[in-house]
């Protein structure tokens, strides 16, 4: 069994040391146009948490340090669409 995925907001994590960046990692998720609800934001940033887990897996990464969210929203009132943007750095530890 391999070991968990460690993700973090920061650029360092505690008691580990970086051995190498693997690169940048991205994943997208979308709320489709219509009323947003909490529901709906949360399938989307699982979505897009989901993308970028999987993009440092193939990288083969240990890690995803330095971690951001963030959303944006077009259309107006009840017909409005969202985006989730998850990004981070792909690295590996000793």
């Amino acid at each position: 069994m391999s070991n968990p995925l460690i993700i973090a907001t920061t650029a360092e994590v505690s008691g580990r040391k970086i051995a190498s960046h693997l690169g940048l990692i991205v994943g997208v998720g979308t709320v489709a146009f219509g009323p947003i609800t909490t529901t709906k934001t949360k399938k989307a940033l699982l979505k897009a948490m989901n993308q970028a887990k999987g993009s440092a897996t193939e990288l083969k990464a240990d890690g995803i340090v330095g971690v951001t969210v963030s959303a944006t929203s077009s259309g107006f009132a009840f017909s409005r669409g969202h985006t989730v943007i998850v990004s981070g750095t792909a690295v590996k530890f000793e």
